[in-house]
């Protein structure tokens, strides 16, 4: 059976992705970040100080990306990265104040497009595709791995 590109996972899913990232920062405009910044500046705010390594792993992102994300987020005045306390090949990514400021001033306009999509999408809807997405991410990673 022939493919055919528009049922190509990868051009659905980041189609997808760059759409619901679209609707995200028009909702978060007037603030300081954008969705893409947002997001990964909180999960560092949720989960640091931590290693690039892990965040990369938490993120589904590989480390060359995500570090030159954090360089630019640094250059900004957001993140600060500094060799492990362990290992100095280790680099350990926290929040400056300016960047727990910018995340404390963007979340109630996260809150406000997280509730705004939910409501128009359907939280049960949402549950179930997430729950599709782990699956594919999984069935990815075990494929990946071989």
């Amino acid at each position: 059976m022939m493919q055919k590109v528009e049922d190509c996972a990868v051009m659905n899913l980041r189609r997808t992705a760059r759409q619901v990232a679209q609707f995200y920062d028009h909702e978060l405009r007037g603030s300081e970040l954008r969705i893409t910044q947002f997001i990964l500046l909180a999960a560092i705010q949720r989960l640091g100080p931590i290693s690039i390594s892990r965040l990369a792993d938490f993120m589904g992102m590989d480390r060359t990306t995500l570090t030159r994300n954090l360089k630019l987020l640094g250059q900004e005045g957001f993140a600060d990265m500094r060799p492990g306390e362990d290992d100095a090949r280790t680099r350990i990514v926290t929040l400056t104040k300016a960047g727990i400021t910018a995340v404390e001033n963007t979340m109630p306009r996260w809150h406000q497009a997280q509730t705004k999509f939910l409501k128009a999408f359907g939280t049960k809807r949402w549950r179930q595709l997430r729950q599709e997405l782990d699956s594919a991410t999984a069935v990815v990673n075990m494929h990946s791995k071989l």
